[in-house]
Formats: C-alpha cells, structure tokens, sequence
C-alpha cells in the first residue's frame, strides 16, 4: 500500500509521479521557476550565460532524484485534460520530497558520527560537476553544501526529528501559473501525508517560499545564512517546521 497516497487535486491542475519521461520539462521548469531564486543567483551566477551547461548539469541532479525514490519523491502539476492539439498537458509545476532523510544509514546506525557520514555521503554522491561546467560559482556551492550538511546532525535545525519528517527540498511554480493554489496544492501533498504519520514537515524557504509557508501555518525556527569566506556577497533562508497537528 502506498503510505504516500496523492491528494485531491486544485480545480483546473491534478499532480503525479514525475518519471524520467519528464525529465527536459522539469529541468526547464526548474530553470524558469527560480529565475529571481537567492540560492540560484549565488550559486549559479553564470547559468544565463552558460545555459547548455546550466541545463546539462540540473538535469542530471533531477535524474539523481528519479533514480533514488526510496529518499526523494519528485512531484510535477499539469493543466487537467489535453491540449488544444490533444496531447498531454505539459508539466508547470515541481516538488521534490526528501521523504526518508537518514537513507544510507545502517539500521542500528544512529549515532552522532554516522549521522554525520550519512549527510556527506548524500551530499557527494551526487556529481554536481563543479570542476567542470562554466555556470557556477565553486566556492559558493560548497559554501551552500557546508551549511545544507549540517540540518540533520547534532546542533542542527532538523537533528531532533530525525527519521521522523518529511523534508521539502524543491518547490517551484511557472510564473504565468502562480497564485492560482498549485503551490499549495502540491505543499498539502507533504503535510498530509506527515500529519498521517504524526511527523513535522520541514523546509528551507526563500523569501517568497517563506510568505507562502506562513500562509500555510508553517513556523521560523531559525535563518541560515551561506557565505563564502572572505566575501561580502550572501543570501539566507528562512528554516521553518509545520508541527503535526498545526
């Protein structure tokens, strides 16, 4: 039985499983969701610019979480029905679930130092390409890593969940499909599905993520700031929980 079962969808937009059919849709969707994004800008300075590589790589990132579905869920939104021409609507719409946090950890392997390995083994497994593609900016990706790696071990803002919660990792909209409940929608999947297991959704939320967030009762717990060293330039986010039962 699926312990992850969809919601009813907004009328006019329904949601699905995304597959590795979708995969060019939801790189681009991605890549026109996050235009303004604060974490895009600082880590991917040069994505304009650079674009087949921009593209190349977040793609394979997109792959990477296809590929493992017993940690991610990745969600797509599409318009109800078929197009004028009677194809499938095409995606608008993506969210990618971290639904088992501490996968790759042995079992019995919940002490304080293999926590710690699991949220760098998550993190390097993933080929990002650094050495390798034009659009990023190095030394800030392993700024942003260094201080991602940390949500789940000792001192964290997410340690004291654990296994217990479902994580938000990925949330964007196309701009001409926005303020019309797709976001929501696609946000209520995660927090049934939480409050059925009587667990925390968490998130870290972009300015404009974190207005939509507060809308859905979910509360600041903290601020994440990424920073290189010796350099002014930064950008924050907003860590907040939704509390089963909120």
């Amino acid at each position: 039985m699926n312990p992850f079962p969809p919601n009813p969808p907004v009328r006019g937009y329904e949601f699905r499983k995304a597959t590795k059919d979708d995969l060019d849709n939801i790189t681009q969707i991605h890549i026109d969701g996050f235009l303004e994004e604060p974490m895009d800008n600082y880590c991917f300075p040069n994505r304009f610019e650079y674009m087949e590589d921009h593209f190349t790589w977040l793609r394979k990132e997109y792959e990477y979480y296809l590929d493992n579905s017993n940690k991610y869920l990745v969600h797509v939104a599409v318009p109800a029905g078929c197009s004028a021409e009677g194809a499938p609507p095409k995606p608008m719409a993506l969210a990618v679930w971290n639904i088992d946090v501490l996968a790759h950890v042995p079992p019995l392997g919940k002490s304080l130092l293999l926590r710690f390995i699991n949220t760098l083994l998550n993190s390097l497994l993933l080929d990002r390409g650094l050495e390798q593609r034009k659009d990023v900016n190095k030394k800030h990706v392993e700024a942003y890593m260094q201080v991602a790696s940390k949500r789940y071990v000792p001192h964290g803002f997410f340690y004291k969940w654990g296994e217990e919660q479902i994580t938000l990792s990925v949330l964007t909209v196309l701009p001409d499909f926005r303020r019309q409940g797709v976001a929501t929608m696609m946000v209520h999947w995660g927090t049934s599905a939480a409050s059925k297991k009587g667990w925390p959704v968490t998130v870290c939320a972009s300015p404009m993520g974190q207005l939509l967030y507060e809308n859905l009762k979910f509360v600041v717990v903290g601020t994440e700031v990424i920073q290189a060293e010796d350099e002014e330039d930064s950008f924050s986010s907003a860590v907040m929980v939704l509390h089963p039962g909120s």
